[in-house]
C-alpha cells in the first residue's frame, strides 16, 4: 500500500463512541461512570466530563488524542515518507483564551472559549510529556464539520465519524518555547536528547543559568526561592516541581512590580525585591509551568488570587495580562 493510500485509509466511516475507542486503547473509564460528586451516571457514553475532551489517559497508561483527518499530511524522512501531524495547542489555548476574557462577545461564546482552551492546554500537555518520557501515543482519527480556528469558541465542530488507528504515533519534536509539536505516525525516533517540558516534574525546562545568563538571581525572589532548599519533602498532597528557569524569567518580567497592582515588591533582609510566583492556571488543571501561564504578584494579590471572594474575576484579569503579553 502506498504512502496515500495508507492515509486514505486512516479516513473513518463509523461514529464509534469516544469511550468506546479509549477503552479499546487500554485507557481506564471507570470514572465515565460516576459525576465529579460520585453519583452515577444514566449514560457513560455520554458524561460531558469526558465526551468532549481532546485528549485522554495518563503518564501510567499512556496517552491518546484526537486528530483530524484533514489535518494529517505526509513528510520525507530518510527512510521515506511518513504521515505525520505538525501543530501547535499552547498558541490555540492563548487565542481562546483572549476569546474567554473579551466582554464584547456573548456569555456563551466565552463559556465555550474557556472550555476549549482547557481541552487544548490538555492536549498540549498530553503530547509534552508523550515527547519527554518517550512514550507511543495513540490516536483517534476524526471527520466531520471541522471549525477553522478562528471560529472556535464562536462555535464547535461536530464530528461524523471516528477511529481508532491500530498504529502507534511518535513524538519527533516538541518546542519548549514555542509549542509546536510533530507527531509521526509508526517512526520511532531512533535518538533524541529528551528537552524538559513545562509542567515536567522530574527537570526544569532549563537551568537557570542556561535561562538567564545575565539575570542577578539574588535581585529578584519568590516564595520558592531559598539558598539552601530541602531536598525531600513530606505531604498529603501531590508536589509539584517548579521550573526555576520559568520562576526566574517571570520575576526578571516583572522587574520588582507585581503584575496586578503594579506597586513594588518589599525588600527583604537580604536586599532582594520579593514578590510571588502564580499559575493562573494551576499545573493540576494542565496549565503549563511556563512564563505564558506565570504572573510575579505580591503576596497580598497572590492570596487574593487563591482565596477572595472576586478569585474568579481576578484570574480573568491575570489571564488579560498575560494575553498581552504574547501580543507586544
Amino acid at each position: 500500500m502506498s504512502d496515500l493510500e495508507t492515509l486514505a485509509s486512516l479516513l473513518p466511516t463509523q461514529r464509534l463512541s469516544v469511550m468506546h475507542l479509549v477503552e479499546q486503547a487500554g485507557i481506564d473509564v471507570t470514572p465515565w461512570h460516576t459525576t465529579a460528586e460520585g453519583r452515577p451516571v444514566k449514560n457513560p457514553k455520554a458524561n460531558p466530563s469526558f465526551c468532549y475532551d481532546w485528549a485522554f489517559g495518563s503518564e501510567k497508561e499512556g496517552f491518546l488524542v484526537c486528530i483530524w483527518h484533514g489535518s494529517l499530511k505526509l513528510l520525507d524522512f530518510p527512510s521515506g515518507q511518513a504521515i505525520v501531524y505538525n501543530e501547535n495547542f499552547r498558541d490555540l489555548a492563548l487565542g481562546l483564551d483572549r476569546k474567554a476574557i473579551d466582554r464584547t462577545q456573548p456569555s456563551e461564546e466565552r463559556n465555550r472559549a474557556r472550555s476549549q482552551a482547557h481541552r487544548a492546554r490538555a492536549f498540549d500537555r498530553a503530547l509534552q510529556l508523550s515527547f519527554r518520557r518517550a512514550m507511543p501515543v495513540r490516536v483517534i482519527v476524526l471527520e466531520g464539520d471541522r471549525r477553522q480556528r478562528e471560529e472556535l469558541g464562536k462555535a464547535s465542530s461536530t464530528v461524523d465519524a471516528r477511529k481508532l488507528d491500530a498504529e502507534n504515533w511518535f513524538m519527533h519534536g516538541y518546542d519548549n518555547d514555542t509549542g509546536n509539536v510533530l507527531l509521526v505516525r509508526g517512526v520511532v525516533l531512533a535518538s533524541v536528547e529528551l528537552p524538559a517540558a513545562e509542567g515536567d516534574v522530574d527537570a526544569p525546562l532549563k537551568t537557570p543559568d542556561q535561562a538567564s545568563p545575565e539575570l542577578d538571581r539574588s535581585k529578584y525572589v519568590d516564595q520558592f526561592s531559598a539558598p539552601a532548599p530541602a531536598t525531600m519533602r513530606e505531604a498529603t498532597v501531590l508536589l509539584r516541581d517548579r521550573s526555576a528557569a520559568v520562576r526566574e524569567a517571570v520575576l526578571k518580567r516583572a522587574g520588582g512590580l507585581c503584575e496586578l497592582c503594579n506597586e513594588p515588591g518589599f525588600v527583604t533582609a537580604a536586599g532582594s525585591i520579593y514578590l510571588e510566583t502564580h499559575h493562573v492556571v494551576p499545573l493540576a488543571n494542565n496549565g503549563l509551568d511556563h512564563p505564558s501561564n506565570v504572573v510575579a504578584i505580591c503576596p497580598q494579590d497572590h492570596r487574593r488570587a487563591h482565596y477572595a471572594a472576586e478569585r474568579d474575576e481576578i484570574a480573568i484579569r491575570l489571564t488579560a495580562i498575560l494575553v498581552s503579553f504574547t501580543v507586544q
